[in-house]
């Protein structure tokens, strides 16, 4: 199989996530994240022409074209386990934060809000990198850095939009102080990336949090809501929102826009991301290898039977997965220290609460085959089980993964441009 030679052959062949690590890794005066749009999606701009060395930089760290998660003893630990889907376990938990507010105001069970705060307020890191609204552009979603408990609940729900939180990552690095880092799985998977390459990750990134992720939509999905419910100026009425919320406030809870007379606009969950308008969203997430934060210390998943919500509930639950000694050491003292309400649970359980991510691994090594014979290049997945998730599922089932990506790549949806 070909893979990218340049950050344009990632774009342009429909690789790029969107994380921002190119801007950080060749400097924003070099490269810088934009906006394409329509429909509304971040990507690289290319300032001046790259340098060999710094191409190659990028395409060491660039999660969308890069993932080698091997499960050592030095890492995870004597103790640890291994799933075909899942990848490396310590030990789960299901449960949710044990402040009513924090259960009920941020996203699901609010755990990675709660561990946040837990973090900065035991002074096991001195700051959060992690993904914020935009102040000024709320619909939008931008890099931050929390340090404090407001910091990080000003900063607390789903953003299911495009976000960039690694474009400050050397930044952060430059600070010299210990941090987390709170993102996506492929966000993390950057992260990662940047151990091989820069010795000061391993010595400041104390922490890596994610939830497992069910892809994001461009802004056209959501500016199609503000159309649906009535709100100023429709489709283009983004200067007139004062907030924009992807859910919050009850699990699963609402999309909610709020526009600069305070009147409220909601839309349900499932109306959302599962209405009659569908769920688009970009082409690399097609290729997923780690929807579920394999390479993190501690990841966290929704913990809803079946993979999605029935009803509205004041605060959702959450399953815990610790994979390294360090995350499981979190958890525990996390746990002692009366922050998460859990139960001991198994990793027998995510195949229940997040069947489609075990879908979407079971049907990789298909999606990769159709993209390769199709002409194009495809990221450069190692020690992620593949062939392992693969057999779990029968030939029929490598036959659909791979005719439905060969039909959406004649269709060019994985075909895009720089911004």
């Amino acid at each position: 199989m070909r893979h990218p030679r340049s950050l344009q052959e990632i774009v342009e062949n429909g690789l790029c996530l969107g994380c921002g690590l190119c801007q950080s890794v060749a400097g924003p005066d070099r490269v810088v994240m934009a906006w394409v749009d329509p429909p509304g999606m971040l990507r690289p701009r290319i300032l001046t022409p790259l340098d060999r060395v710094t191409e190659d930089t990028i395409l060491a760290s660039c999660p969308g074209v890069r993932l080698d998660e091997p499960m050592t003893a030095e890492r995870h630990g004597p103790d640890a386990r291994e799933d075909a889907t899942f990848g490396p376990w310590i030990r789960a938990w299901k449960g949710h934060a044990a402040d009513p507010e924090i259960n009920h105001m941020p996203s699901s069970g609010g755990a990675l809000t709660a561990l946040g705060i837990y973090l900065l307020e035991s002074g096991k890191v001195d700051f959060i990198c992690h993904v914020s609204a935009d102040e000024k552009q709320p619909m939008r979603t931008r890099s931050h850095v929390s340090t404090s408990r407001d910091d990080v609940l000003n900063a607390a729900g789903s953003r299911y939009g495009p976000a960039a939180p690694l474009d400050r990552f050397r930044e952060m690095l430059d600070r010299g102080r210990p941090f987390a880092v709170i993102g996506k799985p492929c966000d993390i998977s950057g992260v990662h990336n940047m151990r091989r390459l820069d010795p000061r990750v391993d010595a400041l990134v104390r922490y890596t949090l994610a939830f497992s992720c069910g892809t994001f939509a461009p802004l056209d999905t959501s500016r199609a809501l503000l159309e649906r419910q009535g709100f100023p100026g429709g489709a283009q009425g983004e200067d007139n929102l004062s907030l924009f919320r992807y859910r919050s406030y009850g699990c699963p809870g609402p999309t909610r826009a709020i526009d600069k007379e305070g009147r409220i606009y909601d839309e349900s969950y499932q109306e959302f991301c599962n209405g009659p308008a569908g769920w688009p969203h970009q082409f690399r997430c097609k290729l997923c290898a780690d929807p579920t934060g394999e390479a993190t210390d501690l990841s966290v998943a929704d913990a809803w039977e079946g993979g999605g919500p029935t009803e509205e509930e004041w605060g959702g639950e959450n399953m815990f997965i610790s994979r390294t000694p360090r995350g499981d050491a979190l958890m525990a003292e996390a746990i002692a220290a009366g922050v998460l309400a859990v139960e001991p649970d198994d990793m027998a359980t995510m195949y229940r609460v997040q069947p489609h991510q075990a879908v979407k691994k079971q049907g990789l090594n298909a999606r990769l085959a159709a993209t390769a014979d199709s002409g194009y290049p495809v990221p450069d997945f190692r020690n992620v089980r593949l062939e392992a998730a693969q057999v779990q599922r029968d030939g029929t089932f490598y036959e659909q993964n791979y005719e439905g990506t060969k039909l959406r790549i004649q269709r060019g949806v994985n075909r895009e441009r720089l911004a």
